[in-house]
């Protein structure tokens, strides 16, 4: 008896099986993008019909592989991760994406591959991608990756990538534009910044008292005899330095 139950289990399993995946009684009727932007649902479509794609109307929905689909539009620079649900009931195969952000580019030192090019993600891991890849996502306007500040890190620690972090938010909601970061250390934070359309070559110190910086830096560019200042040292932001040469 317990062997007939088994085939019986066996049978039900390749017969539902041949049913989902080589029959037309569960096609997949709808493939649904689930992003807003017209245009990034467009690429995905189009990355999608590279080749033979992975999803097609009317053909079995069992069929459709998941890990395929992620695969492909991870090929996308921008692509983060990727989520495909399939309703068997429905018909519909749902696609969502998470795009990959990025704070800044490392120096060439992080790449072991010559034809690499390394970023600082938001979540602070550091991630490799091909140069050619990169330059081809900035010509399809896609991610502006040429334009990320350049990263000077002086090692691999994790306090000192939240530390880039923290000053890169500060900086942009103080309005600046990020040129590049130089952190050998957590005490030795220094940057370009572009305010107020001019550069300028500001020590940081460390991102302590980082309010109490900006407030003095304001206070010391609304000064007109700083009108062609273009290094502040704000390392000790109650003794600030300031001067008219470039280095």
């Amino acid at each position: 008896m317990k062997r007939i139950s088994i085939l019986l289990s066996a049978l039900l399993i390749v017969g539902a099986s041949y049913l989902l995946g080589w029959t037309d009684l569960l096609p997949v009727k709808k493939i649904t993008i689930d992003e807003k932007n017209e245009a990034i649902v467009k690429e995905l479509k189009e990355k999608l019909s590279e080749g033979v794609n992975p999803i097609v109307l009317g053909e079995p929905i069992a069929r459709v592989d998941r890990r395929e689909v992620a695969l492909r539009l991870r090929e996308l620079i921008w692509v983060e991760n990727v989520d495909v649900k399939r309703n068997f009931i429905s018909g519909e195969v749902i696609i969502s994406v998470a795009p990959r952000s990025a704070l800044a580019q490392l120096d060439s030192k992080w790449s072991a591959n010559p034809s690499d090019d390394s970023f600082l993600g938001s979540n602070l891991e550091i991630f490799y991608v091909p140069r050619s890849e990169v330059a081809k996502a900035a010509q399809s306007g896609d991610i502006d990756w040429l334009s990320l500040p350049t990263l000077l890190l002086g090692s691999d620690e994790l306090a000192l990538k939240q530390d880039v972090k923290t000053l890169i938010a500060s900086i942009q909601e103080f309005g600046g534009e990020v040129k590049n970061i130089a952190a050998p250390n957590r005490q030795e934070l220094r940057s370009i910044v572009r305010i107020s359309e001019r550069d300028l070559d500001i020590s940081w110190g460390s991102v302590n008292e980082l309010s109490l910086k900006f407030e003095v830096m304001s206070r010391l560019l609304e000064l007109k005899a700083n009108k062609n200042v273009k290094r502040i040292d704000l390392s000790s932001p109650t003794s600030p330095i300031v001067s008219n040469n470039a280095k």
